[in-house]
């Protein structure tokens, strides 16, 4: 993380007064400063309003909570070890509007409006839907350059909507984070200054090879379809979620969206920019795990929900990703990998440790938001699973008593 740390002093704006633990432009991805920053994004960043509705969906707290333990490295591990271990910030469990598990440490509380980091790639999806569906956008299979000419002469020229949002544009751009001069690290740095840009440096980044042939996760795709709702819907990414999920799916609390400038000249960082509250996160979860309809209204077409969480392509089915991966990939969505009892989990995943988990069958959501010291730890999340096992067997339980 050296490079983040080693930002030119250009970039070290001191945060505003009162908000100091939250450090500054330059630091606030680093482990001293992060867990007050991923909570108090909006002291050092601009951000753009996303306004709820009248009325906020009712969530209730279970008569009965769960209490899961799960199994790691060889040990039976409690609620309070996985808070500690994997440095979480907030957590919740929904069953339907049921909250059977609600937590918050690392001086966050219910108020608290989390970065979701690449958990926004999937609300970015989600406007893709319902641009599609609002006849905004013509079919998924239609170019980019369609609606974004400019991208012509950089690897989205010749990639369909469906390329990007599948990872498999043929982009050069590269998720390294903890390599100097790598894609992401680039992207950061622009993001921290805070002069614009970030979509203009998505859109040139060359080709490396032909679009719809290799998964390759890349920020750098969802910046692009983020400019592309923006462009087909003609309104604001913040407004457009506010009119068309936000509000109507009833969140308790405005979310914020961040920009990569200040005022009416800056974007929603459509890579991982939302800001919200938890249970918030829990409510869209449910959205996705209700098929697009909550509380008797439909808010995303049914089709979209599913369609954006199964993979289109033989290379993004589960465990056919590359490397050492089980995940599968939809549309912004993880899918996670089937086991018996575990069939047809899907996943919205930031760095750091932003999880927001969707089990359909059981009508049951899992929202996490961490801390991690570094964007990426194996590790740590492969003991995030091992918990979401653990509230899982806890949930069948309680279900049979």
């Amino acid at each position: 993380m050296r490079w983040i740390l080693g930002l030119a002093s250009a970039l070290a704006m001191a945060a505003p007064a009162g908000a100091a633990d939250v450090g500054s432009r330059a630091t606030w991805l680093s482990p001293e400063y992060n867990a007050a920053a991923f909570q108090g994004m909006e002291e050092l960043f601009p951000s753009r309003r996303v306004q709820a509705g009248p009325q906020a969906l009712p969530l209730s707290v279970a008569p009965r909570s769960i209490a899961p333990t799960y199994r790691f490295e060889g040990r039976m591990l409690g609620l309070d070890d996985f808070i500690a271990r994997n440095h979480v910030s907030g957590l919740l469990v929904l069953k339907g509007q049921d909250i059977l598990l609600e937590r918050y440490a690392l001086g966050a509380d219910p108020d608290t409006r989390f970065v979701s980091f690449s958990m926004g790639k999937s609300v970015v999806s989600t406007l893709v839907g319902l641009a599609l569906a609002d006849g905004k956008i013509a079919s998924l299979k239609d170019p980019v350059a369609k609606y974004l000419p400019e991208v012509k002469g950089g690897a989205y020229e010749t990639a369909s909507i469906e390329d990007v949002l599948n990872m498999s544009s043929g982009t050069s751009f590269q998720e390294a984070y903890a390599e100097a001069g790598s894609g992401i690290a680039r992207f950061i740095g622009l993001f921290s200054a805070n002069q614009g840009g970030l979509y203009d440096f998505a859109r040139q980044i060359p080709s490396a090879r032909p679009p719809g042939q290799i998964f390759n996760y890349a920020s750098a795709d969802t910046e692009v379809l983020g400019m592309l709702v923006r462009r087909a819907v003609g309104e604001p990414l913040a407004d457009y979620l506010s009119r068309k999920v936000w509000a109507p799916m009833g969140a308790e609390a405005d979310a914020r969206w961040m920009l990569d400038a200040p005022g009416a000249a800056g974007q929603e960082v459509a890579a991982g920019g939302v800001l919200a509250r938890l249970r918030d996160y829990g409510r869209f979860g449910l959205l996705f795990a209700r098929g697009g309809e909550l509380d008797g209204r439909r808010i995303v077409p049914a089709d979209w929900s599913v369609e954006a969480v199964r993979p289109h392509r033989p290379n993004l089915a589960l465990g056919k990703l590359g490397g050492r991966s089980q995940l599968g990939y939809g549309y912004q969505w993880w899918l996670a990998p089937d086991r018996p009892g575990r069939e047809g989990l899907f996943m919205a995943i930031g760095i750091h440790g932003q999880y927001i988990l969707v089990d359909r069958k059981r009508d049951l959501v899992i929202v996490k938001t961490a801390a991690w010291p570094t964007a990426s730890a194996p590790a740590l999340a492969e003991e995030t699973f091992a918990f979401f096992d653990g509230v899982i067997d806890a949930v069948d339980r309680e279900a049979a008593r």
